[in-house]
């Protein structure tokens, strides 16, 4: 039966804590190809890991953004094989859409699949979304119903939120992508270890590396 039936909104005070720069211990700086050096820190808010990856790299703010936010074109660039990337409604500056990841047989862990609400949150210098989740199996019965009888074994991460953050600087943009999600399921704890070194510079590498595409378009 699919796993994870329940899920767990965000509070203000989770992503006020989120956002503040206390807090976050440091795992490590990751050299990449197309985003430079990822800092790479790690914090526990209200009982969920929490990862933050922090980047500057010469790409307009408004160019990365794009690319976070265009939900459909995610497979075509991202290094994680998604399954499924859709976007299901749009409301003013709100977003539903949902996932699905292919998580690789070395990981010993079933696949993934998230539905979740992004909310454009820009403001000032800077341009940013955060996403979380909400009663979704009510709002989109026919994808519940398609989930529990395609993929009866996929785990829904709960919770599951976090943001994207690009502030335009004199010199270059630093980008800001925050993650919080306990992964569900028997994962051992050198696998986590992963998550937080390889998937999150992986992940904002791919963002950068399309964003440059985009932009020489």
């Amino acid at each position: 039966m699919l796993i994870a039936l329940l899920f767990t909104t965000a509070q203000a005070s989770d992503f006020a804590a989120l956002y503040t720069d206390s807090g976050w211990d440091s795992v490590g700086t990751t050299s990449t190809k197309d985003a430079g050096d990822v800092v790479i820190e790690v914090k526990v808010i209200d009982g969920t890991s929490c990862l933050r990856g922090t980047l500057n790299v010469n790409v307009p703010a408004k160019r990365l953004f794009e690319v976070v936010t265009d939900i459909p074109a995610s497979p075509s660039f991202s290094s994680e094989k998604l399954i499924a990337s859709n976007l299901l409604a749009r409301n003013g500056d709100s977003f539903d859409y949902y996932q699905h990841l292919d998580v690789p047989s070395w990981t010993m862990a079933e696949n993934r699949f998230w539905v979740l609400r992004g909310t454009n949150t820009s403001g000032g210098d800077t341009l940013a979304f955060q996403w979380d989740q909400f009663d979704w199996r009510s709002a989109y019965p026919e994808l519940a119903a398609t989930l529990k009888t395609d993929h009866s074994s996929s785990i829904e991460p709960t919770p599951n939120f976090g943001a994207w953050k690009f502030t335009e600087t004199a010199e270059n943009t630093r980008g800001v992508y925050y993650l919080c999600s306990n992964p569900g399921g028997n994962i051992p704890e050198w696998v986590q270890k992963a998550a937080a070194t390889k998937t999150v510079p992986n992940t904002v590498a791919d963002v950068v590396r399309e964003a440059r595409r985009r932009a020489e378009m």
